[in-house]
């Protein structure tokens, strides 16, 4: 997966030690959701005029997430954490909140659940699409996560946050791409950075085994490699069903081609005789 996406997990990372681990066994796990960010549609153009081009950068970023349903990552990472946390360390994972939550300190998203033994915290921290400065025309795509699991009194047990990009895919797309379709390939990107951060806070924040994480679908291990792969394929197509022009000019030629040409002779030299006979006055 990390051949198509790059990912790192920083952020004063705590990772789930075996003691926290094996007392989760049995116990309740509530799962907080948060509103999804503003997602950043950074071009060219719009790069100039600084803090006014950066609002409008956000602006048309959320119009499109809005207009064609982008899904925020948060949703993948948030699903297969959990089910890795119950299906690894034994816990009772309960129903996602409904209610988007604004806390984000870990006492303060402990609170948010008294109820229950810890919390898992997921909130997406930024998401957005970029031109390359040396190459206007073609884009990456970028998401982060935060992730934090903390127990009944506010201590954090798990922390870390996931940075993720492609943009050392060898197979930037245009923004033309990622529009197209309704931004299919724009979904199709996100949700595969959302694979990633999982895949990488599974392992380094939760030490959770690779057999007991849900694998990658398919269709989000390199999206863009795919999109290239097709484009390609598409183009041949098109150059093969197409006309193959004529090269022999005689064979092309109408059967009368040569008779303005014969008659302007005639017109110059002012012979009366058909040409094509092979008269003559000379």
């Amino acid at each position: 997966m990390l051949f198509a996406m790059s990912a790192s997990a920083k952020d004063k990372l705590i990772a789930l030690s075996d003691t926290d681990a094996a007392a989760m066994q049995g116990k309740s796990v509530a799962v907080t959701i948060h509103e999804r960010p503003g997602f950043s549609a950074m071009t060219a153009g719009k790069a100039t005029f600084g803090l006014l081009g950066a609002a409008a950068m956000y602006s048309a970023g959320n119009t499109l997430v809005r207009d064609n349903d982008i899904k925020d990552p948060a949703e993948i990472v948030r699903t297969q954490l959990a089910a890795s946390l119950a299906s690894a360390y034994g816990a009772n994972v309960l129903a996602a909140d409904t209610t988007p939550s604004e806390a984000k300190k870990a006492k303060e998203v402990a609170a948010t659940h008294p109820e229950a033994d810890y919390v898992l915290d997921v909130r997406s921290a930024g998401w957005m699409y970029a031109y390359f400065p040396t190459q206007w025309g073609t884009y990456w795509v970028g998401y982060s996560a935060q992730v934090q699991l903390v127990d009944k009194s506010g201590r954090q047990l798990a922390n870390a946050a996931c940075n993720t990009h492609t943009r050392d895919n060898k197979h930037p797309p245009s923004r033309e791409q990622l529009h197209a379709d309704n931004a299919q390939l724009l979904k199709d990107v996100t949700a595969a950075l959302g694979w990633t951060c999982t895949q990488l806070l599974a392992k380094d924040e939760f030490r959770i085994p690779a057999d007991k994480v849900a694998a990658t679908p398919a269709q989000f291990a390199d999206p863009l490699g795919v999109a290239a792969e097709t484009a390609t394929a598409a183009t041949v197509a098109a150059a093969n069903a197409a006309p193959t022009p004529a090269t022999d000019a005689t064979a092309a030629a109408p059967a009368n081609a040569s008779a303005p040409v014969v008659e302007a002779v005639k017109e110059i030299t002012g012979d009366s005789t058909d040409a094509s006979a092979g008269g003559s006055n000379h």
